[in-house]
């Protein structure tokens, strides 16, 4: 999708890219390669092309941070079929609601292999920027709000300057309401049984079992949620992107 991606030229939103598409040009190659766009000025193209040769170049490299900077934020999504494989699914519990309250268990799910660190245990700065090494994309559920600023807040030397897929916003795109649990039963995820009715507020309950009663039954659970909360995602995040290429895009590429 990122190819067929133009509203990262200047005054191009979802219309005037889709008048581009109904032209007949479908890629960066293509509007490089024309003579003339359709439903564009000659100057126009003529100020477009840098860009996107730029961005064809950053793409090659796969500089992800610097291609997203040339494309708005709620466009994001459209990378991460190009980044899949270097992508980093994130989670976080947390013993409250603000930006300040302790970070209990973080899970990064990658390729490589899923990382649940807990506070007390394994959970600091380098452990986490170790999870997060070379991710090109920050896949989340509401992480642009909340797990990114919490976390950015209580490990301030842990680089999060990472694109998002943010699948709570990229959800609501296509038609889905609600949370990550209603979104998980409506495309068929089954949990465990242990912790099918663990929520929010239960995992705040679950920490503080551990920490006041030593419950290392409260604290398996809790990692266990966080885990499934985390791995979910990966899954999810294939299935809106497909939604939102066909769906919200108005194409199949």
């Amino acid at each position: 999708m990122i190819e067929h991606t133009f509203q990262l030229l200047p005054s191009v939103g979802a219309k005037k890219e889709k008048a581009i598409w109904e032209s007949g040009i479908r890629t960066w190659d293509d509007f490089l390669s024309a003579d003339s766009v359709e439903c564009v000025k000659p100057a126009f193209k003529e100020k477009s092309d840098p860009l996107l040769m730029q961005a064809e170049e950053l793409l090659k490299m796969n500089d992800s941070g610097a291609l997203a900077d040339l494309i708005p934020k709620p466009e994001h999504w459209r990378m991460y079929r190009h980044f899949m494989d270097d992508a980093a699914y994130l989670d976080i519990e947390t013993d409250g609601l603000s930006r300040d309250a302790l970070v209990t268990v973080v899970t990064v799910h990658r390729k490589s292999g899923t990382y649940t660190l807990t506070e007390g245990f394994d959970l600091d700065s380098d452990n986490l920027s170790k999870a997060l090494e070379g991710a090109k994309m920050l896949v989340t559920f509401n992480g642009s709000c909340f797990d990114v600023p919490v976390l950015r807040n209580s490990f301030p030397e842990v680089d999060l300057d990472i694109p998002q897929y943010d699948l709570r916003f990229a959800s609501r795109k296509v038609g889905y309401r609600g949370g990550l649990k209603p979104l998980e039963i409506e495309l068929g995820i089954h949990r465990d049984d242990d912790i099918i009715d663990v929520d929010g507020a239960m995992a705040v309950h679950l920490w503080h079992q551990w920490t006041r009663h030593s419950d290392e039954d409260a604290l398996n659970i809790l990692q266990e949620y966080n885990r499934a909360d985390t791995v979910n995602l990966e899954y999810i995040a294939g299935v809106i992107f497909d939604k939102l290429v066909t769906d919200h895009a108005g194409y199949r590429w």
